[in-house]
């Protein structure tokens, strides 16, 4: 009879085992997107271009918090240029611009693509595709825009 019993007890704890190592191995997509983008920071830098008398410029941080906050944080800045044919043309406009917001994030799976769902404090959702390959490279830019990708560094209390 003990051996009936502790064969029993082996085949149990084999069973118990393979059962939490499927469920481990067993994540999803959208579990290891979420993962990998909490606590991680994306920044980004827009120019206009260098070619024109008017100038501006805006830097943004996203943080994303584990407990699925996001904290949002925007400075930017321009200069204009008057017209050319009119008695302002040597005169400048200036303007600085700062924001802070705050709200949720999530990972989404829709269609055999992953989107950023942002919901912000007034519970407007946005959606935003990501790009696996931009975000494991950690830099790239998109016309005037630079973006980088910062795991592990985002500030979040």
């Amino acid at each position: 009879m003990k051996k009936i019993v502790r064969k029993n007890y082996r085949t149990l704890v084999l069973l118990t085992f393979t059962f939490v190592a499927v469920k481990v191995t067993a994540q999803s997509d959208v579990e290891k997107l979420t993962n990998y983008i909490n606590g991680s920071q994306l920044v980004t830098y827009s120019e206009s271009s260098y070619l024109s008398d008017n100038s501006a410029s805006a830097i943004t941080y996203i943080d994303f918090c584990p407990n699925g906050r996001y904290q949002y944080s925007y400075d930017g800045s321009y200069t204009v240029k008057g017209t050319q044919h009119t008695s302002n043309r040597n005169n400048r406009a200036y303007g600085a611009g700062v924001a802070e917001n705050e709200g949720d994030w999530q990972v989404l799976d829709y269609q055999g693509g992953y989107y950023l769902e942002i919901t912000d404090y007034t519970g407007t959702k946005n959606y935003y595709p990501i790009d696996i390959q931009k975000m494991l490279a950690g830099k790239w830019r998109i016309g005037n825009v630079t973006y980088v990708f910062a795991p592990g560094n985002g500030r979040c209390p």
